[in-house]
């Protein structure tokens, strides 16, 4: 099997010069080509959200750090009862057609229209009083014959009620009124991230000690700098991506923000994915049955979506949890048949045993689609988590199950990066005395901002990637092993 003959070494000093060169790279003849061999997955795998967003250009830009927009959730609304009727209504509410009151906290129910009861009993309105915010609603029970009455189970403080239609007589009838809901108002905030490497001396020319990389002619083509310039891209992408998923809000219940950088100037910190995400819950064990309710409870307020898309966002360990339970569920069922070419191929002696799930398409609508994120394998809250019991190589971050809601509302994707204006990627240079690097994509000139024989790169981002409805999402981790 393939060795590693060294272990991977880390730049601690923060730049580049000819100490660190030959301690990070060893490009030699005889070494095997390409010295750097890069095994993270492919781009979109490792930044999700970012593709997810700007990636596919969902992008709103603000001019501040602020940002707030308007989200409608759903039309209609039931209302709970504010108390029991008394006296008789208790036992002979609606008999003979007589009118009786209900009280309710909230007034959206207009005079004429028929409402609905927990099991299906109908009320039409005949008036509405408000008294200081306790609204009394005159009501009759609609029924074939009149000595129906309302079972004292549709009394009970807490009973929803729900508004139907407005049904009227065929002629003389006069216009009714209507009820209207103004959308919720979201605020959050733009984070800013940052980065930068610095160089030394004159790290241009030293060409003895090169990476070979391949081309797309099929050759090879040596050359240092500009993986080094990669390798900080990436990085910093990294850290970007890593700061839309876990990133908290360090605003107080007042809207301060007391966190401070050495200037004395606030560190805005935007809400993460995770943060956002209002429905959280766990499994020890996965299941078909924890997913389909999973999804059906979070997924329920999904009824306005132009396309019902839910992405769930997972690692290594999760993939193979979800895949699991469906391959149980199947085998419970008696639905696996082994010589259908979709889990054992080939013939003969020549078999090949695989075939996994991907796609889940719910009863109710909607469709799963399965991505595996690398960051929840190995970013760097994954490096710090702790190890599933049975699965000693894999973090129990690798098996956290994020179902986000990446459907189009009115035209609009769920998912969009804020990004503020200008500053959406800011790239520069503080030049010194000392020749750009090669791949750094700066001209070499007279002009330098320090005297010293070194040179830096800085980026800068400021954005966030936001659920324009974080309530149709859910978080669920994995706790197997955890007291």
């Amino acid at each position: 099997m393939a060795q590693f003959l060294m272990d991977q070494v880390w730049n601690e000093s923060m730049k580049s010069n000819d100490a660190s060169f030959a301690r990070l790279i060893n490009a030699q003849p005889d070494k095997i080509a390409p010295v750097l061999t890069h095994m993270m997955g492919q781009e979109s795998s490792r930044f999700p959200l970012m593709y997810l967003s700007e990636g596919m250009q969902a992008i709103q830009e603000v001019d501040g750090d602020e940002f707030e927009y308007d989200v409608i959730g759903r039309m209609l609304k039931a209302v709970p009862l504010q108390s029991p009727p008394s006296g008789s209504y208790s036992t002979s509410f609606g008999v003979s057609g007589t009118e009786a009151t209900l009280y309710f906290n909230e007034g959206i129910f207009p005079v004429g229209y028929t409402i609905l009861s927990p099991l299906g009993y109908q009320l039409r309105i005949t008036s509405r009083d408000n008294s200081n915010g306790n609204w009394a609603y005159k009501v009759k029970l609609v029924a074939k014959n009149l000595s129906e009455t309302l079972p004292s189970s549709e009394l009970a403080a807490g009973a929803l009620y729900a508004c139907g239609w407005n049904s009227v007589a065929s002629f003389g009838s006069f216009g009714s009124l209507s009820t209207s809901t103004a959308p919720v108002k979201v605020r959050g905030d733009v984070g800013t991230i940052r980065k930068g490497y610095a160089y030394e001396g004159n790290i241009k020319y030293r060409k003895a000690k090169t990476v070979q990389l391949d081309t797309k002619g099929g050759g090879t083509k040596e050359m240092y700098w500009p993986y080094e310039e990669y390798q900080h891209n990436l990085s910093f992408r990294i850290e970007c991506e890593s700061n839309y998923w876990y990133a908290k809000s360090n605003r107080d219940a007042y809207g301060v923000i007391n966190e401070r950088d050495e200037q004395g100037n606030p560190i805005v910190r935007g809400s993460g994915m995770f943060e956002q995400i209002t429905n959280k819950d766990t499994y020890g064990t996965l299941t078909a049955d924890k997913i389909d309710q999973t999804i059906r409870d979070t997924f329920y307020g999904m009824s306005d979506a132009e396309n019902k898309v839910i992405t769930l966002f997972t690692g290594i360990g999760g993939r193979m949890a979800f895949d699991q339970a469906m391959k149980t569920e199947l085998s419970n069922r008696g639905y696996i048949k082994l010589t259908d070419n979709k889990f054992v191929g080939g013939s003969g002696y020549n078999l090949s045993l695989g075939g996994f799930f991907d796609t889940y398409q719910h009863v109710d609508g909607y469709k799963v689609i399965i991505k595996t994120a690398s960051l929840f394998d190995n970013g760097p809250q994954a490096l710090a988590s702790p190890k599933h019991p049975n699965y000693p190589n894999l973090p129990l971050e690798s098996f956290r199950m994020t179902f986000v809601d990446t459907s189009t509302y009115d035209g609009m994707s769920n998912l969009v990066m804020v990004s503020k204006k200008g500053r959406s990627m800011l790239r520069g240079m503080v030049k010194g005395i000392n020749e750009a690097a090669s791949g750094t994509s700066f001209s070499a000139n007279d002009t330098i901002s320090t005297d010293k024989d070194g040179s830096s790169v800085h980026f800068l981002k400021a954005g966030q990637v936001v659920l324009r409805r974080f309530n149709t999402s859910i978080d669920l981790t994995c706790t197997a092993g955890l007291v």
